[in-house]
Parts: structure tokens; sequence; C-alpha cells
């Protein structure tokens, strides 16, 4: 007999599939989907990601609403860049800036070559092929040989938070030999319904090319979100992926990497915030397919009430990957007995000669550092304040856009009432 799971399983994929796509990326990407399912708790990566909610819902597209109306400046970050602004689901050119040296093009524009980019994984699951099966928008970002952008790019993604209403965005960045970017993506709802996001960002990394990657969650409490990035690293290319799982019911961030050519270098780096009944759930797979390259990951989680944060990380080095440096390490801080961590970092290596390691660690504020605080007339509470901030620095202070940063950590502030 068929068990009520899988069929609200069977039930959901009927009505996504009404938003798919049609292009033969989409097409493909459906058939992913359609063949692997929607996973289960006995997947063993889906162990600790409760879907009944998301399987719950009732699939639509989000209303059409007037973003004339909306004042962007009071929701979104105030700082100088270049901004692409997307709607509930599509893209607002006539919000948009107009970015030098810079080729921008829409989704449903893009020629042959540009869609199979697209089609291009590193670590394919369920959600990221329902992201490209549904994406109604995104952009395709090349950056010519050389240029190097004076100011960041700012992907500005703002939804209704509608109960039920499903967006997805499907972005691609192809930075060409030496070529230099900061691209900012940030996800904010205007309610607080539960609707679900999916957003998946891949770029290229062409010989001597560096690029810097920052994306901030901070939807609706009932939203969920499904994001994606992976990032493909040539020749002595350089990439920062740095992640913020600020606010949402049910968030899963996967951050994939490939270093392909000798002389690559990457840091990932994302900090969890989960409270009252959410989870959030980081993913990360970094694969050292060539010799000489480095990379380096700090991932932290901050819980408090009963938030559930999960941590998933593999670093992979291929036989003959000789000389890399794999570090990886996850450190997590419970502010109330009732808050889970669920951590699991993990190593494969095939090759000899290498420096890999990871490591984790769990635990609630240390009463001993609480205590050395208040003998120097601190109060308890500014004490448990000053270690939550100290905990959460490494990462903060990896951002060096300083109006990023105070917006960041003004968050935090508000999210764990600090």
């Amino acid at each position: 007999m068929v068990g009520l799971s899988e069929k609200s399983r069977d039930v959901a994929l009927t009505r996504l599939r009404s938003l798919a796509g049609h292009s033969s990326w989409q097409e493909n990407s459906w058939q992913s989907l359609a063949l692997w399912g929607i996973p289960t708790a006995k997947h063993e990566d889906w162990k600790y990601t409760p879907l009944d909610g998301f399987l719950s819902l009732d699939y639509r597209e989000p209303r059409k609403n007037n973003i004339d109306s909306i004042s962007f400046e009071s929701i979104s970050m105030s700082f100088d860049c270049y901004r692409l602004v997307f709607f509930d689901g599509k893209f607002n050119p006539e919000l948009s800036d107009d970015i030098p040296n810079t080729t921008v093009t829409e989704l449903n524009a893009l020629d042959d070559v540009q869609q199979q980019q697209l089609a291009h994984t590193i670590s394919q699951e369920a959600f990221s092929a329902l992201t490209d099966a549904t994406a109604t928008a995104g952009i395709y970002i090349h950056i010519a040989n050389n240029t190097q952008l004076d100011k960041p790019i700012y992907l500005f993604h703002l939804n209704s938070g509608g109960d039920g209403e499903l967006v997805s965005y499907r972005h691609h960045v192809e930075l060409s030999r030496l070529a230099e970017c900061h691209i900012y993506e940030h996800h904010v709802s205007l309610n607080q319904g539960g609707g679900v996001t999916c957003a998946r960002l891949t770029a290229n990394v062409s010989d001597g090319a560096s690029f810097e990657h920052i994306k901030l969650i901070e939807e609706g409490s009932l939203q969920h979100h499904f994001g994606h990035n992976d990032i493909t690293l040539y020749r002595d290319s350089r990439a920062t992926s740095h992640t913020f799982l600020l606010e949402g019911k049910l968030i899963r961030h996967n951050t994939s990497s490939v270093l392909k050519a000798e002389g690559g270098e990457i840091e990932m780096n994302s900090l969890n915030l989960p409270k009252q009944d959410q989870v959030f759930d980081t993913r990360t797979f970094l694969r050292h397919k060539s010799a000489h390259c480095n990379s380096h990951q700090t991932h932290k989680v901050i819980g408090k009430d009963n938030g559930v944060g999960v941590f998933n990380g593999m670093i992979y080095v291929d036989k003959g990957a000789i000389k890399t440096d794999g570090q990886m390490d996850n450190h997590n801080l419970l502010l109330s007995e009732k808050a889970q961590v669920n951590s699991k970092p993990q190593l494969e290596i095939y090759a000899d000669d290498v420096k890999c390691s990871h490591g984790a660690t769990t635990g609630q504020i240390d009463q001993n550092q609480v205590f050395y605080l208040q003998a120097r007339g601190i109060p308890k509470a500014k004490a448990e304040k000053m270690i939550t901030f100290a905990f959460a620095g490494e990462l903060t202070d990896a951002i060096e856009h300083e109006e990023v940063r105070k917006h960041i950590i003004r968050r935090i502030e508000q999210k764990l009432d600090l």
C-alpha cells in the first residue's frame, strides 16, 4: 500500500508540473526531477530536513502586484552598486542599472550555447532540478577579459510572500580571463505568507579571474527557500562564497565547487541563525580535481529556542590532485537547551601528498567567559551578547564591504534579540 507521504509527493509533483517551463533544458531538468522524485527522510541527505510544510502547499504563480507602489529604499540594502531588480519571479529592467564592459542577458533570450552552460551542474539533486525546471527569471552575466568592475553587482530579489506562491530564479556568471567581479545576492519578502523560493547561481571563473559572492536570505518567517550555488574555478583563479541564512521557515542551501586547474583557490563560509521552529540547512560539496589547489571553509550555526541547524560538508580529492590543501571547520553555538545542530563534515581522499582536515564543535556559551567579563563590571546580558557577536565575528569580519557588513550585523542583532 502506498504511504501517505509518497502520495503527497506524487500530488506535489503533479501540481509543480504546471509551473515548469518548456525550453529543452527545463524539460530535461523536469525529467530528472520526475525520475528522482521529491526526497523523503529515508534519504540520508534529507534525514534532518522536514518537507511536510513544503508538501502541504498549494503551489501557484505569484499574483500580479504593482511594483511601482513599493519603496525599495526601505527594504533593500543601500550602497553604491550596480543594481539588478527581480520581483515575484520577474526581472525588472526599468529599476536595474547598466553595467560597463558586461553583457546582461535575460533568461528567455539565451542562445543554445548559453542554455547548455545553464544545464551544467556540479552536484545535482532534486531541488536544483526543480529550480531549473520552474525558473521564470534570471540573468546571464558575461564579464569581459581584464575587466575589474568598480562597484559590486547587487541582485535584489523581492517576493510578495503570498501563500503557496513559487518563484524560481536561475542566474549564471561568466568571468573571462583576469576579470574581477563582486556579486551580492539578496532575497527579501514583503509579507509573512508561506511560499517557496528556488534560486540557483552558477559561475565559471576563468584563468586568473577573481569572484566574490555573498548571499543573504531574509524572507518571510513562513517562507521555504531552496538555494544552490555552483562555482567552477580554472587556473590561478580565486573565489569566495559567503552565505547568511537569516530568516525563513525552512532554508536548505547547497554550495558546490570544483577546482579544475592548478593554482585555484576558494573560500566558502556560512552562518545560520535558526530559532523557534525554523530549520536552516547548509550543504557544501568541494571537489579538488587538479593538483596544487587550496580551499578553506568555515561554517557556523547560532541556534536559539527550538531552532534546528544542519551542516553537511564534503571535500572530495581526486586521484592525482597532489599538494591539495583543503580545510573545513564547523562550529555551533546553542543559546538554549532546546536548540539543535546536526553536523556531518566528510572527507574522501584518493591522492597522496595532500593536507586536508575537518573539525566540528557544538556547545553553549562558556560560563567561564561570562564570569570573566562580569568580574570586569560587564552585566551578564551584555557579556553574553559580546560572546555571541565574537562567535559570529569571524564570518562578518570577512565581509569587506562596510555597508553590507553593517547590515548583516544589524540583522543578527535583531534576529537573536541581542
